[in-house]
């Protein structure tokens, strides 16, 4: 049920709303256009993507055990100097 249809019912409309985009708390009958911020939007997007990054995470560190990572580790640290 969105916000339109509960405010049908006598339901209470909610004074502020999340911004799809960043989650800032916006107030619905402002009537002021908000503007996300870079930086919050980054976290907030950032915070969706915590499990995926995790597991990013554990695939590199699995791949650098194996016996091609390391070597490939070894490879990049040669070839840096």
């Amino acid at each position: 049920m969105n916000w339109a249809t509960a405010a049908m019912f006598g339901f209470p409309q909610p004074q502020y709303l999340p911004c799809p985009e960043c989650g800032e708390s916006v107030a619905c009958d402002d009537g002021v256009e908000h503007v996300c911020d870079a930086e919050r939007r980054l976290d907030y997007v950032l915070l969706h993507l915590r499990e995926e990054i995790a597991e990013l995470e554990e695939q590199v560190g699995a791949w650098l055990d194996s016996a091609e990572g390391r070597f490939a580790a070894w490879l990049a640290e040669r070839d840096r100097r």
